[in-house]
């Protein structure tokens, strides 16, 4: 936990670093990463391409965040009520092609900054 009591958050950009720890939960979109290690991990369901042509996730087609930031809401709920082992940080791993809209929507969403300390990177 930081200084002002938000669970840190870091922004992870493909799967060869990855280390699972057993105080992170991992929040990704993509399907088939392993739970082992990990505190447990959380797959963001996938939202369909826009009738605009925009990327899937963008802030102005998915209102408060969209799907990650209504996840990041769910996991914090789940972890204060025992329906998750406790954490303490969160990863996020964006799919492919997403990390530039998830980390935007995140940063958009009061709750999430509420929550979670996000790095200014």
């Amino acid at each position: 936990m930081t200084a002002d009591g938000r669970i840190p958050l870091e922004f992870l950009t493909d799967t060869s670093g990855l280390v699972p720890r057993p105080d992170t939960l991992l929040v990704t979109g993509t399907d088939g990463i392993p739970a082992h290690g990990w505190a447990g991990v959380v797959v963001v369901a996938a939202r369909p391409a826009t009738a605009f042509g925009h990327m899937t996730g963008c802030q102005c087609c998915t209102g408060r965040g969209g799907t990650v930031a209504a996840t990041l809401g769910d996991v914090f709920r789940q972890r204060a009520t025992g329906g998750l082992k406790w954490f303490a940080r969160v990863a996020v791993l964006p799919p492919v092609g997403q990390a530039q809209a998830w980390r935007a929507a995140l940063r958009g969403d009061v709750l999430v900054g509420a929550r979670f300390a996000m790095p200014d990177a």
